[in-house]
């Protein structure tokens, strides 16, 4: 089904608009660009963090300790990044790519929301194995990406050392591992359960309509995309 949906996506996204204009999108004014590109991930980030940190005070195990902890840490993570990217070279102006990249920041945010009171016992340790080991190669991937992060269709560079290596999208995939994580240690599994699964489907979206950006801006991108794995090792 995963693989469907990525090839239907790979349709849509290939007959995309994109430009090289670093100015913001002219469908939509600078001030709006500004707004849902850092001003509103930047307070709903902070929020999260600040909310999950509070919780760690209400906490009855080590395990939940860490949960909270963990959970604080990669939201500060994303605060950061949110806010020290540079100029795009290349900015995707197809409002599918946009939406699909806003979209799945409040995905991934209404997983942590919704996964804010954690459960007890064993869950609870493996959430904070997922959340950390998820964490950890999301941290590694930032790393390699430097200040080419972005949040939406954007193109700032190509890199492919490090964890891209392993996959073409290793910080989505390890958000998602780490936001699986949240799910599993999650008091409510199965709310968190649906918001992780939209941010799966939403992210293959977004993937697709970032690497039509980096084969317009760099030639080389598809012999790398020919021997590397978009989100899952093996997979897809």
């Amino acid at each position: 089904m995963l693989k469907q949906l990525v090839r239907r996506v790979d349709k849509r996204a290939d007959v995309a608009d994109i430009t090289t204009d670093t100015a913001a999108p002219a469908w939509t004014p600078w001030a709006l660009h500004l707004l849902g590109s850092r001003v509103i991930p930047s307070f709903v980030f902070t929020l999260l963090g600040v909310l999950t940190l509070l919780a760690v005070g209400q906490d009855e195990s080590v395990a939940q300790m860490l949960f909270h902890v963990a959970s604080a840490l990669m939201w500060g993570m994303f605060l950061v990044l949110v806010n020290i990217r540079p100029a795009p070279l290349r900015r995707g102006r197809a409002p599918i790519g946009v939406i699909a990249a806003l979209s799945a920041q409040f995905a991934f945010i209404a997983v942590g929301a919704l996964a804010t009171d954690s459960a007890g016992g064993s869950r609870v340790w493996i959430a904070d194995i997922l959340l950390l080991g998820g964490l950890a190669f999301s941290i590694v991937s930032v790393l390699a990406l430097g200040r080419c992060f972005g949040v939406l269709p954007d193109v700032r560079g190509l890199v492919t050392r490090g964890p891209y290596r392993i996959v073409r999208h290793p910080l989505y995939l390890g958000e998602l591992v780490s936001a699986f994580g949240l799910v599993i240690g999650a008091s409510r599994p199965g709310l968190a359960g649906a918001a992780w699964i939209a941010c799966v489907a939403v992210q293959v979206v977004r993937t697709r309509y970032e690497e039509a950006g980096l084969r317009a801006e760099f030639p080389e991108y598809d012999e790398y995309a020919e021997h590397t794995r978009r989100l899952i090792p093996g997979v897809v």
